[in-house]
């Protein structure tokens, strides 16, 4: 043996390890091996709060995590914790270890970005050639993540250059990361011409994403959804492309098409709490309230001890939860559901026990139940009462307000619910998100699922009007007009189409007559209401012809 050989470092000479395993013989094992490789210090740990209290304190060089940690938290839920707070440095290796074989739990543990994965079992060489590999290139990018940790972008974007000259070998990886780096800063252009060098090797899953991910942050949003339809035919387990097809069908005004893309990457890779708890949102909008439930469900079970877990997670699940109980007519299930619905409260009011709001969602929950017991006086009387005992809290929630408004439009107090309404918009003029979110429901004073009908009938006649199918259009308009016939804009909406059809020589001008019981159906609207403009000029259009 030569003296250089003789004399060379262990591998893990001087690094700090972890182990985290919830089996004390995988942890003694995993210690072991670690300690065999030349590492100066291997803790241990044998669930999440014992591995986060540790990784909380302490920095560590590499950390080896079996994925199952008992009844507890497992290995994915700590690594997205950690990340989410931003405490693991860059310049540290995160190793899941698991014997896991399933689709979801493999694709969600990827999609958590550990630096390498393990499977189960393996043998000590097997163990051995992969520790190395990965050691051998954390040492290469442990000044990049260094200059990361410091945010000092353009120390590791010129890092990440003497990489791709230096060394082929990471001359890849070093352009994944700083393309990645750049997408993230929104530097999209440049982020895009790294991509593009990426394909010009070869195909690269990641390196297409990114490319269509620019294209999209750029402007051109249908040649992204080209792209990424592509990825998906030929990668139906590429789900950060599925992901980004549903952001661009929802930049396009099409929530259903992105609802569905979502539904396709959960059944994928279910245990992410950020893309379910899109779901629960998208699938609200839509009308699919089963979905809705059981998206905001799965919320609450994978956010529950986690860094993650907040009361806003149990009021969006109460407030889906109450629409989908209006909708039901079979008593037993009813009481089921309420049942549900106060369970998850009460569990919420342990972890959050000063959450005056989540006792607010028990009283309408309280109030629903009244009123589906037919009696609507005891209904209102429970919600009049909610608003007088929580009045300070209310004064600042506008969504537990606009949840109070909608339960009283489901028990028929229109005027009450009106009120609340105008109230917040008056309240909040300043804030036109709101404002709008606000008069949506005040044109159609009517319950949630009554609304999501009605809006989307309208969706498809703008969408028709838009194409030149005035016919189809006006169809759509009558549709969504005989569910409630006083609705401004599509009122103003079937006039428009009306008046397209009488233009192009389709209709005759007797159509005139139908234009003008539009307009005379629409309700009186104030100078700032966003419609108001466009009927007063309708309203003198229609007034001149009708005179000839």
């Amino acid at each position: 043996m030569s003296s250089k050989q003789s004399s060379a470092k262990p591998l893990l000479h001087g690094k700090r390890a972890l182990v985290i395993d919830d089996m004390g013989a995988a942890v003694a094992i995993g210690r072991n091996m670690l300690m065999s490789l030349g590492a100066k210090q291997v803790d241990t740990a044998s669930d999440y709060q014992s591995a986060f209290i540790l990784l909380a304190r302490k920095k560590y060089d590499l950390v080896l995590c079996d994925f199952n940690l008992g009844d507890g938290l497992n290995g994915q839920q700590l690594l997205r914790d950690l990340r989410h707070i931003d405490r693991l440095s860059h310049t540290t290796l995160f190793i899941v270890v698991s014997a896991e074989r399933t689709k979801d739990i493999v694709l969600g543990t990827i999609e958590c970005e550990p630096d390498g994965y393990i499977a189960k079992p393996f043998t000590q060489g097997d163990f051995k050639n992969r520790i190395t590999r990965l050691v051998h290139q954390q040492g290469v990018f442990k000044d990049y993540g260094s200059a990361l940790d410091k945010k000092d972008y353009v120390a590791a974007f010129s890092i990440a250059d003497q990489i791709r000259a230096d060394q082929p070998k990471y001359s890849n990886l070093a352009l994944r990361k700083k393309a990645g780096v750049l997408y993230e800063l929104k530097s999209y252009e440049e982020a895009l011409s790294l991509f593009n060098i990426a394909l010009e090797k070869h195909v690269q899953t990641w390196a297409q994403i990114g490319r269509a991910r620019c294209i999209a942050e750029m402007g051109d949003v249908n040649q992204a959804i080209v792209e990424f339809e592509q990825i998906i035919a030929n990668n139906g387990l590429a789900v950060p492309a599925i992901d980004s097809l549903a952001v661009c069908h929802l930049r396009e005004g099409r929530k259903k098409e992105a609802q569905l893309e979502v539904v396709k990457s959960i059944a994928l890779s279910p245990m992410s709490i950020e893309r379910q708890r899109w779901l629960g949102e998208l699938s609200v909008d839509v009308g699919d309230l089963e979905t809705a439930v059981k998206a905001n469900r799965s919320v609450l079970k994978l956010a529950k001890g986690t860094l993650k877990e907040s009361q806003k997670q149990y009021e969006a699940f109460s407030r889906t939860l109450r629409k989908f109980i209006e909708l039901e007519s079979d008593s037993k299930k009813i009481r089921e559901q309420i049942q549900e619905g106060r369970k998850v409260i009460k569990d919420g009011l342990v972890k959050f026990e000063d959450a005056e709001s989540l006792k607010v969602n028990d009283s309408l929950y309280r109030a629903l139940d009244k009123f589906k017991q037919g009696d609507a006086e005891e209904t209102i009387a429970i919600i009049d009462a909610t608003l007088e005992r929580h009045k300070e809290l209310l004064g600042d929630d506008t969504e537990l307000l606009i949840d109070i408004a909608e339960t009283k439009l489901f028990a028929d107090d229109r005027p009450g619910a009106e009120s609340i309404l105008r109230k917040l918009m008056k309240d909040h003029k300043s804030n036109k998100a709101l404002v709008d979110r606000v008069q949506a429901i005040l044109d159609i004073p009517l319950p949630h699922h009554q609304r999501i009908i009605i809006t989307e009938k309208n969706r498809q006649g703008k969408k028709q009007y838009d194409e030149g199918d005035y016919e189809s259009a006006i169809s759509s308009f009558r549709e969504a007009l005989s569910l409630y016939p006083q609705h401004p804009a599509i009122n103003l909406n079937a006039i428009q189409a009306m008046l397209k059809l009488i233009e192009s020589g389709k209709r005759s001008d007797k159509a005139l007559s139908e234009a003008k019981g539009y307009f005379d159906a629409c309700v009186s609207l104030e100078k700032e209401h966003p419609e108001y403009k466009r009927k007063e000029a309708f309203g003198k259009y229609l007034e001149t012809r009708l005179k000839k």
